[in-house]
């Protein structure tokens, strides 16, 4: 009687090892790296001290509810912070709600600009260029 040889399967993995070193070096690439610290002890000095930012942020609610500069205000008090942002040359940083109510926007902007507010930020999600 002759004896059967089994022929074994050879299964090359060749394909599966270059898609995993190329996920490898995707991951590597796109990884955020924590950049380092160097603990630095600051001379003192009798400089400027320092100011608060100039940006306010003025934020519209997808309620429609105005926050100036993290408080809930109502558009009645508008115009009053307004007058006090320009004589404080703050620069104004407006962050409206995808949701927001367009005529809260608008009514907010006119009141800017009736205040001499022309030129304000608007805080914009990061969208892909095309």
């Amino acid at each position: 009687m002759r004896r059967r040889v089994r022929r074994g399967i050879d299964l090359d993995i060749t394909p599966l090892i270059d898609i995993l070193f190329m996920l490898i070096i995707f991951f590597v690439l796109t990884a955020t790296f924590v950049q380092g610290r160097m603990e630095v002890e600051l001379p003192r000095g009798d400089g400027e001290p320092q100011r608060e930012s100039q940006t306010l942020l003025v934020s519209v609610t997808s309620g429609g509810t105005i926050r100036w500069g993290g408080e809930t205000v109502l558009s009645e008090d508008l115009p009053v912070l307004a007058e006090r942002a320009v004589a404080e040359s703050r620069d104004i940083l407006l962050a409206g709600d995808r949701a927001a109510p367009y005529g809260v926007v608008a009514e907010l902007l006119n009141v800017l600009s009736q205040k001499g507010l022309t030129s304000v930020g608007l805080a914009l999600e990061g969208t892909p260029a095309p």
